[in-house]
């Protein structure tokens, strides 16, 4: 399996030392779906595809559920998924309103991994090979929730 690579100049002015020179910046391809998923996962397990979508389907409402409720979850091979919060400190913990002092909820996503000769492997990065994006081939640009570009770096290639 590839990841695709595109070499990108750094634009920011606010970034000093890194102004102006190039990057590689992974890039993305295409998006697959749940239905991709199903597909996929059918063809590696006895389950047929109706099972696999309908538990992919409830997957990401129960995963929510569960952090909602404070719990972290830990699904093998994938990760775990809990719950953040950015919070503004006090000096004196009689000060602290957890309305007044909360600015912020996330979700953290901590990949799996190993360790193996002293060093962390995460899992979904195990066997990946990088190549350059072959000039045939065109990048989309990743949207975070907001709508704006994940760094402002990667653009449609012509």
């Amino acid at each position: 399996m590839t990841v695709f690579v595109k070499k990108i100049q750094n634009n920011n002015r606010k970034m000093e030392k890194a102004y102006g020179k190039y990057y590689g910046h992974a890039v993305i391809i295409d998006e697959v779906g749940i239905e991709e998923l199903a597909s996929e996962i059918q063809e590696n397990c006895t389950a047929k595809r109706a099972d696999v979508l309908a538990v992919l389907s409830e997957l990401g409402p129960t995963v929510t559920k569960m952090i909602q409720k404070s719990l972290k979850v830990r699904i093998p091979y994938l990760g775990t998924f809990k719950m953040s919060v950015k919070s503004e400190g006090v000096e004196k913990p009689e000060d602290y309103d957890v309305r007044q002092h909360i600015r912020g909820v996330r979700v953290l996503f901590r990949p799996e991994y190993t360790i193996e000769q002293g060093h962390a492997v995460k899992e979904m990065t195990r066997g990946v090979k990088i190549a350059e994006l072959p000039k045939n081939l065109t990048a989309i640009t990743d949207n975070d929730d907001s709508g704006n570009p994940d760094d402002g770096f990667i653009e449609d290639q012509p």
